[in-house]
């Protein structure tokens, strides 16, 4: 048996010093503790009256700040305080049923008041600085991008100003006085619980139910106007300001929320496909679709003088091609709502203009141009050189079917940046044609940019707009270079380019408000000039004259191209004859086009029956 001697454990002086002085700070901190809660409680029994107003005034005070937030000047809100009254009222009525919730649900008056506050501050410095990056006003469906916080800040104009310093400075101090003050509240079991949920439940009637909703708003004259674009919206805005304008643009997002069509099943969606046809083509082109980050056409806007070249080397690809004019689903900012249309030849409208269309789809595999160019036989690629988790496109945009994603950190090419620090077009047009000369097989890839994106601010004393169209300058050479190369390449080829939406711009005095653009007269900006390049000739007879929406885009290349065009193509391209348009901004609210509403719902939220059919091109 072996037997083995503890050694001792020896304290040195020098750590029994130091464990000692541990021990003092924290019975000084636990005594300074003890006689701040004697202080505060003493408070609590003291100051009952001031504790009283503090407790039941705070949801007025913070409605007032946040609001008062929004405004340049003192006198503009008070001039909205006194012109829509009966607004701010909801607003304080909505404040006291949350505030009250969050009270009876803790217990504590500084807990419940901390919780609103710093809530509804939040909500009120968010809104703020969105407006002044691109001119569009927050809504809570835009929380569903606070994941992508990193990137958004990248995109913002954030500016802190006196105004916001010192009411920012007032919340923490208020705050501040009510946790010292401790105002008493104390209620029990169903003291606590039936009221909590009454409050609860009454919030979330207003909000959610249509009838009390309608009734509620109507009540208070809150502006419920319909809105189609973002001038109509911004004008809604004004009307409501606000913490009003996030509960009732909320109310409209639920009542529009996507429904399964009355009698939905397969035998329905059959009976609205049409017989599709065999290809004609002799070849299979590669096809290329470019939707450039914030091109437009600022040419097209009256009253803008524009003495510039920035356009030339785009007129002069375009005019080797065929030019067109497409509508597009969006204005100023939400990307995907283009890129939903394009991918999949749906209309946005029909999902009832979802800021995230492709968040919907909930099937495992959905049916996409991805899908249909690899049945006939293509490679497929994904080019966007921005951050991959960006609406989540890395895990979403993996079950379309794409044999190659690509962004910013796995770009195979040099990667040279703009001046406003994204990659640049050329890059971009680079990499495409890498993957084009690499692959055997013929390609679809689809591209979208990131050179033209805002902020417009890389140099002093320069415009937004003057910064803006160096990039399309830069982008009409780069798409010079782009169909050069391709030529060289010897393998016919189709280009498909067109801008995703005109361009945000600051939210106070932007060029647009210079020129008069409002909701009556804002269509102009959500036509995009477009283009059809090919170095080989197409049959573009199918093509019409006038402007029609750009899901439709895909699917007439398809004819063009000689391509087969299956059932579900040939449906959506029979309906190009009823709604050339179906777009919103440019519709009566309930002017539907049943169609292509089942077909979306189909391949979007249900069983996607459009899409596992024989396809009889094949």
């Amino acid at each position: 048996m072996q037997i083995t001697k503890e050694k001792e454990t020896t304290v040195t002086p020098a750590a029994e010093g130091s464990q000692s002085r541990l021990q003092q700070i924290k019975a000084a901190l636990q005594e300074r503790y003890r006689k701040m809660q004697a202080e505060r409680t003493a408070n609590q029994q003291r100051d009952r009256r001031l504790n009283a107003v503090l407790t039941w005034l705070f949801p007025v005070f913070i409605v007032c700040l946040a609001e008062l937030n929004q405004f340049v000047q003192i006198s503009e809100f008070l001039e909205f305080c006194i012109n829509r009254t009966s607004v701010l009222i909801f607003d304080f009525l909505m404040a006291y049923l949350m505030y009250c919730f969050l009270l009876l649900l803790t217990n504590r008056v500084w807990v419940a008041a901390w919780l609103q506050g710093l809530t509804y501050m939040l909500l009120s410095v968010v809104e703020l600085f969105k407006f002044n990056t691109n001119g569009n006003h927050l809504k809570l469906v835009d929380i569903s991008l606070a994941p992508n916080i990193k990137n958004l800040s990248s995109f913002a104009y954030i500016q802190i100003n006196l105004p916001l310093v010192i009411y920012v400075l007032l919340l923490i101090v208020v705050l501040g006085v009510m946790f010292w003050q401790n105002p008493a509240f104390t209620a029990h079991g169903r003291r606590r619980v039936l009221p909590a949920m009454g409050c609860l439940a009454m919030y979330a009637g207003i909000v959610c139910v249509p009838g009390i909703s309608e009734t509620v708003y109507g009540f208070f004259d809150v502006d419920t106007t319909a809105s189609e674009n973002a001038f109509s919206i911004n004008e809604k805005y004004d009307n409501n300001s606000l913490l009003a304008f996030i509960v009732e643009t909320t109310s409209e997002k639920i009542g529009a929320a996507l429904q399964e069509p009355e009698g939905y099943d397969q035998q329905m969606v059959e009976a609205v496909l049409k017989g599709g046809k065999e290809g004609s083509g002799s070849v299979k082109p590669n096809v290329i679709v470019v939707m450039s980050e914030a091109f437009a056409d600022f040419r097209a806007l009256e009253g803008l003088k524009l003495d510039t070249d920035a356009y030339d080397a785009f007129d002069a690809v375009a005019q080797q091609g065929t030019q067109l004019t497409v509508a597009v689903p969006t204005f100023a900012s939400y990307t995907v709502r283009t890129e939903f249309e394009l991918l999949f030849g749906l209309p946005v409208r029909s999902l009832m203009d979802t800021i995230t269309p492709q968040a919907k789809l909930d099937v495992d595999t959905p049916s996409s141009f991805v899908s249909y160019y690899k049945d006939m036989g293509y490679d497929t690629a994904y080019v966007h050189p921005f951050t991959r988790t960006f609406y989540n496109r890395d895990t979403i945009y993996s079950t379309f079917g794409f044999d190659t994603m690509i962004f910013d950190d796995n770009m195979t090419v040099p990667a040279e940046t703009f001046g406003n620090g994204y990659i640049t077009d050329a890059a971009v047009f680079s990499q495409v044609a890498q993957l084009i000369s690499q692959s055997d097989a013929p390609m679809f890839i689809h591209t979208t940019t990131m050179q033209n994106h805002q902020p417009y601010d890389w140099k002093e004393n320069n415009s937004e707009l003057t910064l803006y169209l160096e990039g399309i300058r830069e982008t009409g050479k780069a798409l010079q270079q782009l169909t050069a190369a391709l030529n060289a390449c010897g393998e016919p080829t189709v280009l498909v380019f067109v801008g995703d939406h005109f361009p945000s711009m600051r939210g106070e005095d932007n060029l647009y408000d210079a020129i008069g653009i409002d909701s009556a007269n804002c269509s102009v900006l959500y036509n995009q000039s477009a283009f059809i390049w090919s170095n080989y000739e197409l049959n573009t007879a199918c093509l019409p004259d006038e402007v029609f929406s750009v899901f439709y885009l895909n699917s007439l290349v398809l004819e063009m191209t000689g391509a087969p065009v299956d059932d579900f193509h040939a449906a959506v391209l029979a309906q190009l004859q009823e709604d050339p348009i179906y777009t919103s901004v440019f519709m009566e609210e309930n002017d539907r086009n049943a169609v292509l509403d089942l077909l979306t719902y189909d391949r979007v939220a249900g069983e996607d029956y459009s899409g596992t059919r024989s396809q009889s091109g094949k």
